[in-house]
């Protein structure tokens, strides 16, 4: 018998069949390469999540000798912490005869730079209002040793709390925690961690957060980041609910905060179970509140009717 022909009405259905096998083979090969792709980049964030996620400037700042004439007095202090890194501060002592000489801050600041980026607010902040500062780096932050992580940070701020409340003690003054973004996070696990029976006398947080994880899984939805964070901060909101209800606590936070949304400062603020301020500047962002009007008034406030009342 003759071989079957392919007739007119064949070669379509057999062009299609072609066709569909290559659109389904090409198809395979994009989706493995997007895999693979996806799965690369997972692999980059896990491996370099702390450079994205901690900006420290690690040199030391510049001596005091070598700063401006008005910051000649500062003292540059040493505080080692419980698994044996050396942190570096200075201290500012507060004005003499001002109306809030007996406060004195201890500022725990944000993830980039270093306590020298902090002494243009510490001027203004003690010129003001009269307090003293004490300026803490953490460990892998101006001049101190070691490596940041979470749990490091969280000893650090352990650490600088203890040494800032002997020098208060010292000079009979208020303890204020003054705590910067990130710092919120690490001041307020490190206050819990010493527990309610350890004297602060107020806490200011200034662009606070709840978590980091969370701000990233907003801004990184497509990625797995839970599963990939490993400093995801998650405990600070717990933390701030086993402070102590009799310490006063505000915050201060701008409504068009780029860095820590205004909802991620709010969730902070709630979970602190005793007297609170919330505190609100229009128009305000994560690094201009000092800027804005009624920052002083709002810390002047606070040390009057909170914290030495």
């Amino acid at each position: 018998r003759a071989p079957l022909a392919m007739t007119a009405d064949d070669e379509p259905a057999s062009l299609t069949g072609r066709l569909g096998g290559l659109a389904l083979g090409a198809g395979k090969t994009l989706g493995c390469v997007f895999g693979c792709g996806y799965i690369g980049v997972c692999a980059l964030l896990y491996v370099f999540q702390r450079k994205l996620q901690y900006f420290p400037t690690k040199d030391p700042p510049p001596s005091v000798s070598s700063l401006p004439a008005v910051c000649r007095d500062i003292e540059e202090f040493t505080v080692r912490t419980e698994d044996g890194e050396t942190l570096r501060g200075w201290y500012w002592a507060p004005v003499v005869g001002a109306k809030h000489a007996d406060v004195t801050l201890l500022q725990l600041h944000g993830n980039a730079g270093s306590r020298h980026n902090r002494l243009y607010w510490a001027h203004h902040v003690r010129s003001r209002l009269g307090v003293g500062v004490a300026l803490l780096d953490y460990r892998g932050y101006g001049g101190s040793t070691g490596t940041v992580t979470e749990k490091g940070m969280i000893l650090d701020g352990v650490a600088g709390i203890q040494w800032a409340r002997t020098r208060t003690n010292e000079t009979k003054s208020k303890l204020v925690l003054h705590l910067e973004s990130i710092g919120s996070a690490a001041g307020i696990c490190a206050a819990a961690r010493l527990g309610e029976d350890f004297v602060i006398d107020g806490i200011v947080a200034e662009g606070g957060l709840s978590s980091c994880v969370e701000i990233a899984q907003k801004l990184f939805s497509f990625l797995p980041v839970g599963m990939l964070m490993a400093d995801t901060w998650l405990g600070t909101c717990a933390s701030a609910s086993k402070l102590n209800p009799r310490m006063p606590f505000m915050s201060m936070h701008g409504d068009r905060d780029e860095i820590v949304p205004l909802w991620c400062g709010r969730k902070l603020f709630d979970a602190v179970k005793g007297a609170k301020v919330w505190k609100e500047f229009k128009k305000g962002g994560h690094n201009n509140l000092m800027e804005k009007n009624g920052y002083f008034e709002a810390l002047d406030e606070f040390y009057e009717q909170f914290v030495k009342a």
